[in-house]
């Protein structure tokens, strides 16, 4: 019998998101030949360990009641890391699927952390999850690999309005450099709004991104890594045609209030510019050197010989089933569970290559 944890939570400004890809996961994973234990990363750091578990056809009745109490989590007695450690170490926990959002979970922390103890983990490794996370970087990263991004200035709280700013047309984004779910995130139409739209974004992070606005539509592809013959393959989902039914771009509400915004898998647009799409999203995938799954998000005009534009890639995606990969994958014939079932198997190939 396998043993997985299903980690999720974290100290993190995406700590809600989280459980609930924690907990979507943990109803739709296999459990047969399996014993699967959920659990939360309280924003405390401490580990809020189910002593429930999922194994074969069992009622997972109290999934939901478990993580609804990390909502409640300063009412709920977690272990330090030291114990959690202790304790997935007495287990012989044989994977940890990241269920993680944001700071602690998606820029290497968390994979520094079990590649130290030596547990295998779903996903990319520390260096790619760290590199994706900061968007400067992974910027740049995509540039030297030939791949078209916008153009930006990086900006601090030491120097909020470097020289270099003037050169920037509007309108502008403004966002944090480290950071998810469009969280910090201003469309500055003119200079008036430019100071509030950059103190707007270091209130999330010390450094921030003023970005120019591409015009076009905006698109994500995922990719997902398989295993074939003793070894990875990487391939593109269908791409999904983003459409937020009232805000001005995929913000905070459009991502997560139902209605606010409508996702169409695959995108229609022009079969070659969907064949392109799916090309830059597997160059950004191995640019970065990610594992197992990748989200690349891109601005592109509809147009059959448009050259897509980078925003950035996402090394741990949402993972409810309407989510943008669970979607992609669903459109290829790739149940939730299947997707679920792929991850784990790449996180215990990739060990077993160490």
């Amino acid at each position: 019998m396998k043993q997985i944890w299903v980690l999720c939570g974290g100290p993190s400004t995406e700590y809600e998101v989280s459980l609930s890809s924690g907990r979507c996961v943990c109803q739709a994973i296999g459990g047969e030949n399996r014993v699967v234990r959920p659990v939360i990363v309280l924003r405390s750091g401490d580990w809020l360990i189910s002593e429930k578990v999922i194994s074969g056809n069992e009622s997972r009745d109290w999934v939901d009641e478990f993580f609804e109490s990390g909502k409640a989590e300063w009412d709920q007695p977690g272990v330090s890391l030291p114990v959690a450690l202790t304790r997935m170490m007495d287990e012989g926990v044989d994977c940890i699927f990241l269920a993680f959002h944001g700071q602690y979970g998606e820029d290497g922390s968390i994979q520094g952390f079990l590649q130290t103890a030596g547990i295998p983990y779903t996903g990319s490794g520390v260096l790619s999850s760290a590199v994706a996370f900061n968007k400067s970087v992974s910027l740049a990263t995509f540039a030297s690999f030939g791949l078209k991004v916008a153009k930006s200035v990086l900006v601090s709280r030491q120097e909020p309005f470097p020289e270099a700013l003037k050169q920037l047309k509007f309108p502008l984004f403004t966002k944090p450099v480290c950071g998810g779910s469009s969280l910090g995130v201003t469309l500055v139409k003119c200079a008036a709004g430019l100071e509030a739209g950059i103190s707007h974004a270091l209130e999330h992070d010390s450094n921030a991104l003023v970005e120019e606005k591409i015009e076009g539509v905006e698109v994500s592809c995922g990719v997902v890594d398989f295993i074939e013959d003793g070894h990875t393959v990487s391939r593109a989902m269908p791409p999904t045609l983003i459409c937020p039914t009232e805000a001005e771009f995929f913000d905070y509400e459009a991502k997560y209030v139902p209605g606010k915004s409508k996702d169409v898998t695959p995108a229609p647009l022009p079969e070659p510019l969907l064949e392109r799409i799916q090309q830059v999203a597997v160059e950004a995938h191995r640019a970065l050197g990610c594992e197992g799954m990748s989200r690349t998000d891109m601005i592109v005009l509809p147009e059959a010989d448009a050259v897509p534009v980078m925003l950035e890639t996402q090394t741990l995606p949402g993972m409810t089933p309407t989510s943008l990969i669970p979607q992609q994958c669903a459109a290829v014939g790739i149940s939730f569970a299947k997707f679920i079932d792929l991850l784990i198997e790449h996180a215990l190939f990739k060990a077993s290559q160490r």
